[in-house]
This record gives C-alpha cells, sequence and structure tokens, in this order.
C-alpha cells in the first residue's frame, strides 16, 4: 500500500493528512515557531515511521496552505501559524453581504435552464414545475489558488437574463438583477449549518475527505414577496467563520 493511502493504523485517514496535522499542531504548541526550520525529511521519516513521499506530500499540503515554505539549500522554514486563507466574515445585514462579495471572486464552472420538482422544488421553496437558472461555480479570495467555497446558485427563470455564464460576475447577483429588473429586495434570509464535506467538495477545497465543513444557504425575497434567487455555498470551516452582533435595548428582557 501507498503510504499516501487510507490505512486503519491511522483510523482510516490518509497518512499524508495524519502527519499534515501533527505538524501543524507541533506549529501552533511552539514546538515549531515561525521563522524556525522543520526537522529534514530523514528525520520525520524516521520519527512517523513513514516514506519520503508521504512526509513530502504532507508537507507540500501545509506549503499550499501558507505555514511552509521550501528553499533548496536550507530546508523547510514555519512561515506563519496559522492558515492565512481565512475568511472572516462579520457585522449583519446587507453591508455585510456586500462586503464578502467584494473580498471572494465568482467563477462560474457550468448553467443551465432547469425546471424545480419533487426535492428540489420543496428546497426552493419553488412551485412544481417552475424554471430557473441552476449555475455552479467556486469562489476564490483574490490571489488565492484553492477556492473558499463551492456555490451553487438558483435564478428564477424571469430574471435568467441577468448572468452571462461566459463571464464572471465582478458584484453580487442579487444587486445586478435589483438594478436590471427593477426589483427591491425584502429580505434575505440566511441558514448556517455545519456538515461532513465529501470526497469530491474536500478534493475541490483543498483539504481532507471527511472534514468539517459550513453549509450557508441564503435566499433573496422581494418586496411583492417573490423568491428570486438562492445560493448555496459550502466551505471549510478552518477557513471560513461569520460573527454577528446583536444589540439589546435598554430595559428589555430576555425571556
Amino acid at each position: 500500500m501507498n503510504d499516501s493511502e487510507k490505512d486503519a493504523r491511522f483510523g482510516g485517514r490518509a497518512r499524508y493528512a495524519v502527519l499534515a496535522e501533527a505538524l501543524l499542531d507541533d506549529i501552533r504548541s511552539g514546538r515549531y515557531p515561525v521563522g524556525s526550520l522543520l526537522p529534514p525529511e530523514t528525520e520525520l521519516c524516521r520519527e512517523f515511521d513513514l516514506s519520503r513521499h508521504t512526509v513530502r506530500e504532507a508537507i507540500r499540503r501545509l506549503v499550499d496552505l501558507g505555514l511552509l515554505s521550501r528553499q533548496a539549500g536550507v530546508g523547510t522554514t514555519v512561515r506563519a501559524n496559522r492558515i492565512a486563507s481565512r475568511y472572516v466574515q462579520t457585522g449583519e445585514g446587507d453591508p455585510a453581504l456586500m462586503q464578502y462579495v467584494r473580498d471572494v471572486n465568482l467563477h462560474i464552472t457550468s448553467a443551465e435552464d432547469i425546471v424545480a420538482e419533487g426535492d428540489l422544488a420543496r428546497f426552493l421553496g419553488s412551485k412544481e414545475g417552475q424554471g430557473w437558472l441552476h449555475i455552479s461555480g467556486e469562489r476564490f479570495l483574490s490571489g488565492e489558488q484553492v477556492p473558499i467555497a463551492l456555490t451553487e446558485i438558483w435564478i428564477a427563470r424571469p430574471y435568467r437574463g441577468v448572468i452571462d455564464p461566459e463571464k464572471d460576475p465582478t458584484e453580487p447577483i442579487y444587486a445586478m438583477i435589483e438594478r436590471r429588473y427593477g426589483l427591491a429586495t425584502a429580505e434575505i434570509r440566511q441558514t448556517i449549518d455545519a456538515v461532513i464535506l465529501a470526497d469530491d467538495a474536500a478534493r475541490r477545497l483543498g483539504v481532507d475527505s471527511g472534514a468539517p465543513g459550513l453549509k450557508i444557504v441564503r435566499s433573496y425575497v422581494s418586496d411583492s414577496g417573490e423568491l428570486y434567487e438562492t445560493a448555496v455555498s459550502l466551505h471549510p470551516a478552518g477557513r471560513f467563520s461569520y460573527s454577528s452582533t446583536y444589540r439589546v435595548e435598554t430595559g428589555a428582557q430576555v425571556r
């Protein structure tokens, strides 16, 4: 068996993933502080009883996350003790959503016209047989090569012309719909759920299969009560967090 494959000795996890997590723990604990060198590959091979191929793969993953850098003749240097590509969305209401879209670029990977039926119609809150434009895509922080989220978007058929599938949008889709069709958004409903990332999603997001993730569903409702867009984004839990502030009026009682 290749050392990078899954092994019962590591709870069914890939060997390189177990080593990467162990090294990350050592970096966070200060065993390998920022600016220091990791032990040579041969030493890590002996310590963890793994092949050089597996050690190199674990180090490559940490390099991709911005935690390590490699230089011929010098070795592997600790650059940071936390993942640099973490995105924290903070605030409340529409301005926070606008900031998110300004910071995170959407790349469209596919688009198709569909008819909502069964489970999909119930999920969208759509009438059976209603038409939608279904978009799949990836969201990136500026300058990053690994997506911060995988996204699916459903746009009600009357507004499908707002998107050119050959061009990535540069602003929120709901804002484009408002401007082009004179629509006014009355509500943006949001739910956030913890999920386990399946194999394909984990691979595309650059994390291990079975890693924790956050599923964010946003639905956009016009002032006439029409649901015209729903967006689902899947984030790796370690690279995204969401915080809100709730203000309590003086004299209010919590029951």
